[in-house]
């Protein structure tokens, strides 16, 4: 028994679904859906001849999206996804990894992904593709049509805090955060789609629009994120600029009431020396001559602040 496939499906003369834990052989025109971290899956691989090389890169742990082409009718596609099980942080994303070997397609996950789930389910309900290259587009399009739902809410929320007069510095540095661990795996995947189309494989020759769309959805996703991103770098300089401003105008008035008192100060400290011969000792009304004056100097000081723009 095969437990590490976890769906399969015949598009030899129609759509079947066949039992999945009884595959031997891989077989031209079925879709094998696999858990990459099963036992068995890596024997089972090399028992239908496929070469060492191609099953390594079909179950390494960490990998960026790419594609491979090995030879006309061989090659693999990795590709990164929105991560949406319960439990696990979007941009933690998700790997899904397609191979098409001989005329057969096998798909292999880690984590669930949503995209291939839907799919799954749409064919169970009969209103799936059915073919095979249809198969691998509806994979690879899901994929970037949930990373584009993502992002969706991110955008409204960049605009809701953009009319914030006090934006959250945790929450926009959050969002920039997150942006940047889209950014690493969705910039390269990209260039997944331009080789596919560079390819110009024959088993994809119908889904040729399909492909340029895939692009097309690809690219306008990391122009958002870019756009995203320079919305959240913009709205911190902003920031960091009113704290700038704040920091300046508070020292420069604590700077100015320290000039202000700063000859009362002497005076004080002047007339504070206990020592003998320090005038108005014996007069009564030596302290609040002292007071009034130190006033009048205050005053002065304010006056000659203002008229040299200062205050």
């Amino acid at each position: 028994m095969n437990d590490f496939i976890i769906s399969r499906w015949d598009f030899s003369s129609g759509t079947a679904q066949l039992e999945a834990n009884q595959a031997q052989r891989i077989t031209a025109k079925n879709w094998y859906h696999c858990q990459r971290d099963q036992p068995g899956l890596r024997e089972w691989l090399m028992e239908n001849q496929i070469p060492e090389g191609i099953v390594d890169s079909l179950l390494a742990d960490d990998t960026r999206p790419r594609f491979e082409s090995y030879d006309d009718d061989n090659f693999l596609i990795i590709l990164r996804g929105i991560n949406l099980n319960q439990g696990s942080e979007p941009d933690d994303m998700l790997s899904l990894r397609i191979l098409w070997y001989k005329g057969a397609l096998i798909s292999t996950r880690k984590v669930p992904s949503r995209a291939v789930s839907t799919l799954i389910n749409r064919l169970e309900q009969g209103k799936g593709p059915n073919s095979l290259d249809a198969v691998l587009m509806s994979m690879i399009n899901g994929i970037n049509r949930l990373i584009a739902d993502f992002l969706t809410p991110i955008e409204d929320k960049i605009n809701e805090l953009e009319g914030e007069e006090q934006a959250s510095l945790n929450t926009l540095n959050q969002l920039h955060f997150r942006l940047l661990k889209l950014r690493r795996y969705l910039k390269p995947q990209r260039y997944v789609f331009e080789d596919l189309i560079s390819a110009d494989l024959v088993m994809l020759t119908n889904q040729k629009t399909q492909v340029k769309n895939g692009l097309d959805l690809i690219l306008r996703i990391n122009e958002s994120i870019e756009f995203y991103m320079d919305q959240i770098n913009h709205q911190l300089a902003n920031l960091a600029q009113k704290q700038s401003e704040i920091m300046n105008r508070n020292t420069y008035l604590f700077s100015i009431i320290a000039g202000i008192f700063l000859p009362a100060s002497f005076f004080t400290g002047l007339l504070g020396v206990n020592i003998g011969g320090m005038p108005g000792v014996d007069s009564p009304m030596a302290f609040t001559l002292f007071c009034i004056a130190l006033v009048i100097v205050s005053v002065i000081e304010v006056v000659i602040l203002r008229k040299l723009r200062f205050i």
